[in-house]
């Protein structure tokens, strides 16, 4: 989620130089905030039965409007990445060692975390096996998401500099089919679609949406992305359309979620909090389009760079921080969640970048980080 290891460096101009990019920063850093989000109310939301309880209300609306985080930093890198053309080489060297040397670093301080907090992994070996196999710690899967989609790169970034409107459409037509459709089948009603929807499942389809969306509005204001048609509407009913969206989206999250909990079984249902649903799609297409159109005025704060600077840094840590602000007896249900729980996103947020902030000042704290 650091502009120079998820994304592409923050910049001053669009991808082609024509766009301020004060937008995109705002946006990674209100991702930022949304995935601490999601794991400060997970607790109320998920771990609770009573459905029917202002309490879980308050979780759960918290964590219904944080889920498109991930899906957000995906189509940013999408925009960013696939707006610019890199020799393969050059693109993997620089990429990988911008995200495995953090990664590895920061999956060492989560391996010994978890064996002195739990015990396992007990052993080198396993601990070795461990980042091979799986995630070291919960939140560490966007890593290997992230290489996979650098990994995905020079195949998708010929064919979106050539696609034409209609070629994006069926793209994601597949996207549907082999995400959406496929997921719903299974969840509700154990049906399971033999086809092996190749290239098109998962998170690429946010990939290629966050160019999509990011072309399709510069197309109707500078002639980038010739091949997308511009938008018919103007600035400010796209930043309506996309407020509508992350309402809708969220809505659609904490009712569906509260449906399926207490239509299947009684206990907390996860359908409606997946990534790949079509509420989270809606809501993060939502908040794509709202930051471009609203959130690139007026001119970034240092503040605003720094933390978007540290993005990938803090997602590293804040497990850490939240674990011990629990540790120290302080959680969002000190008080009311509904209140509660943003307090906590925010102190987390600041507390994670200062940790952060440190390290990067520290001699070769800048490479883990």
């Amino acid at each position: 989620m650091k502009a120079s290891s998820v994304s592409e460096p923050a910049v001053s101009g669009h991808p082609t130089g024509r766009r301020s990019m004060a937008w995109a920063d705002r946006l990674r850093n209100l991702a930022t905030l949304l995935v601490i989000g999601i794991h400060v109310s997970g607790s109320v939301a998920q771990e609770s039965s009573g459905f029917d309880t202002f309490s879980w209300w308050s979780g759960n609306l918290w964590d219904s409007l944080a889920r498109p985080a991930v899906p957000l930093f995906v189509m940013l890198s999408g925009y960013l990445l696939l707006s610019k053309d890199y020799e393969l080489g050059d693109f993997l060297k620089k990429r990988f060692s911008r995200v495995v040397i953090p990664a590895l670093f920061w999956m060492i301080i989560y391996s010994f975390y978890n064996y002195f907090s739990k015990g396992s992994p007990a052993t080198v070996a396993e601990a070795i096996r461990g980042i091979v196999e799986r995630p070291v710690h919960y939140h560490l899967w966007f890593i290997y998401l992230i290489i996979g989609l650098y990994m995905v790169y020079p195949i998708l970034r010929p064919w979106v500099r050539s696609a034409r409107e209609h070629d994006f459409f069926y793209f994601f037509a597949c996207c549907v089919l082999g995400t959406w459709v496929y997921k719903i089948l299974w969840e509700f009603f154990g049906i399971s679609i033999g086809i092996y929807f190749e290239l098109v499942c998962n998170n690429c389809g946010y990939f290629v949406l966050g160019y999509y969306l990011g072309h399709k509005a510069a197309a109707g204001e500078d002639g980038a992305g010739v091949h997308i048609r511009p938008w018919r509407l103007d600035r400010k009913q796209l930043a309506r359309l996309g407020a509508g969206l992350i309402i809708a989206g969220t809505a659609i999250t904490a009712v569906g979620t509260y449906w399926a909990s207490k239509t299947f079984g009684g206990k907390f249902h996860p359908y409606f909090y997946d990534y790949l649903t079509p509420n989270c799609a809606i809501a993060a297409a939502g908040w794509f389009l709202l930051a471009q159109y609203a959130f690139d005025r007026p001119p970034l704060l240092d503040i605003e760079k720094r933390m978007a600077a540290a993005s990938f840094g803090i997602y590293l840590v804040h497990v850490l921080v939240i674990d011990w602000w629990s540790q120290v007896g302080y959680w969002q249900s000190k008080i009311y969640p509904i209140a509660g729980i943003p307090i906590m996103m925010c102190m987390v947020m600041f507390l994670s970048y200062t940790v952060i902030a440190v390290l990067q000042a520290l001699p070769g704290g800048q490479r883990l980080c």
